[in-house]
């Protein structure tokens, strides 16, 4: 028995299923209809550092350490989080430990690869020039094939067409890549590759539907390569770590609690980048400078063009701009502020408290913590938009709310979702504005919930909409597909419903086992080497 897991990035049924029945989507189409599918919720936030995790550890990010791209570093910068930040053992180390072989290749955060049996590519986020699979032949031979981890280029392409080729020119060679890895460990029992391309064409050209599907295809394509090469034996998943839907405004969160007197600007000695991210970011041009001298930032440029009503002007032309501009002049002024934004942008994301003792230049003492917090929250639920009266916020969470397990105390303060998720937080400042209009046009953002898709030997071929599955539950699924012990701390439930009542994967009873204290350790001093 064989497990294919096929990802598509950011992949969601508000596309698949108007395409599928167009009969686009032909591969596709025959899973759904020969097996089972439904929605697949992901985490909170819904965004992909935290949602890989979850996948590969069957855990809330409580228990496995991750809940956003970037953690906190030194001072007030953040670092990307990498394969090390995960605390828990992942769906392939277990798979290896128990002799089967796999092959993992463009899962998010698994960079740095880890030693398994089989061979791991690690996909974005992996440092440019690193070596990026195990075992080191891998990495040679893939090298050798032109492979890069990365999805260079995607900046440098302003029109829709173009990027699509661009994309699909990646996820051919990921495809050749793993059709390749199948042949060299031709005895292999898991085999995952991710197609990052679904996330990058969605969020750049929402609402270019027709050049979507143009790349949807493709993917279908090449699912059925991947398929053919894997046998009639294997049983498949198609899943997304997240689903996908319009951005419609910017809400610009440090704004809102400079309203409530809980941050304090500066003005004059800023960029608008308080929060570094450790190499990460590409480094400042000469040009940047120049601007940043001359006063000239985003915030003044958008306000000027609301102001002359050049803003659709802005709109149009902005894809086919592609230089460096500082955010704004002003900066924080940590003495005299309690909270602040201090995720990645996105329709879910997080405010700190500014807490003495914990940040750098902490100001709020531990028996304020609470108060503070609760009428940030408050106020969230409360924050109207202005320009239509609508809700800003859906939900507003206190960080042990919502995850559960020994790393809690690393998460955010609080954790927000937009409403309907249709509001991109960001820290940025854009004059007095509580919210703005997106200068590029048409953009996607994400949703809770992703696509789950079963199919195989082993699968019931009903063609049923099995309901909600969640992203946690597909790593203790698949380790009982393999006849495997599941880790008792797993927050994710076998999918059962998902079998054919006459195979021997839903015959058998579901083991679990304890984890001992020595394996925790052991899986620590792992992380660390």
């Amino acid at each position: 028995m064989r497990v294919l897991v096929i990802g598509l990035d950011g992949a969601t049924f508000d596309l698949i299923k108007p395409f599928v029945a167009l009969g686009r989507l032909p591969t596709i189409e025959k899973l759904m209809k020969g097996g089972v599918y439904g929605d697949l919720i992901s985490t909170i936030p819904p965004v992909t550092s935290p949602a890989w995790p979850s996948f590969m550890t069957g855990k809330n990010p409580g228990k496995h350490g991750v809940f956003n791209f970037v953690g906190k570093g030194r001072g007030y910068d953040r670092t990307i989080k990498t394969a090390k930040d995960i605390k828990a053992k992942t769906l392939w180390r277990m798979l290896s430990d128990a002799g089967k072989t796999c092959i993992v290749i463009n899962v998010p955060v698994t960079y740095p690869p880890e030693k398994i049996k089989g061979c791991i590519v690690s996909g974005i986020l992996t440092p440019p020039g690193a070596c990026y699979a195990y075992p080191f032949e891998v990495y040679e031979e893939l090298k050798k094939m032109g492979y890069t981890p990365g999805m260079e280029g995607i900046g440098k392409h302003t029109s829709p067409t173009d990027l699509m080729h661009h994309l699909v020119e990646i996820a051919s060679k990921r495809t050749r890549a793993v059709l390749y890895l199948m042949e060299k460990f031709n005895q292999w029992d898991f085999c995952m590759l991710v197609f990052s391309g679904t996330d990058v064409i969605q969020h750049n050209i929402w609402q270019h539907r027709d050049i979507i599907l143009q790349f949807y295809q493709k993917i279908d394509m090449f699912i059925k390569d991947l398929i053919n090469k894997a046998g009639n034996k294997t049983n498949i998943i198609l899943m997304s770590d997240h689903g996908f839907g319009p951005s419609r405004k910017f809400f610009h969160v440090n704004y809102f609690l400079h309203k409530l007197g809980l941050l304090e600007f500066k003005n004059g000695d800023g960029s608008g980048d308080y929060l570094t991210i450790r190499d990460y970011r590409r480094s400042k041009s000469s040009f940047w400078e120049i601007m940043l001298k001359m006063g000239i930032t985003k915030e003044k440029i958008y306000n000027l063009a609301k102001k002359t009503n050049l803003l659709p002007f802005l709109q149009k032309i902005s894809r086919k701009i592609n230089i460096q501009i500082p955010k704004t002049k002003r900066a924080i002024d940590w003495k005299k502020t309690k909270a602040f934004f201090s995720s990645s942008i996105g329709p879910s994301a997080a405010i700190e408290i500014n807490m003495e003792g914990r940040e750098p230049e902490g100001i709020v003492k531990k028996e304020e913590y609470h108060k503070i917090r609760e009428l940030i929250i408050e106020e969230l639920l409360k924050v109207r938009d202005p320009e239509n009266g609508q809700n800003i916020v859906q939900d507003a969470f206190r960080r042990e709310d919502i995850y559960h397990g020994p790393y809690v105390s690393e998460a955010p303060d609080i954790i927000f979702l937009t409403q309907n998720l249709e509001y991109i937080a960001t820290d940025r400042i854009y004059g007095n504005n509580l919210v703005s209009e997106p200068v590029r046009k048409g953009r996607g953002t994400h949703r809770m919930n992703g696509i789950f898709i079963a199919y195989g030997p082993d699968i019931k071929d009903t063609g049923e909409d099995i309901g909600r599955a969640r992203i946690i539950d597909l790593a203790p699924t698949i380790l009982h597909m393999f006849n495997l012990e599941i880790p008792e701390d797993m927050d994710g439930k076998v999918l059962t419903n998902i079998f054919k009542p006459s195979s021997p994967i839903a015959k058998r009873p579901i083991k679990y086992r304890k984890i001992t204290e020595r394996e925790k350790i052991k899986e620590r001093i792992r992380k660390i080497k």
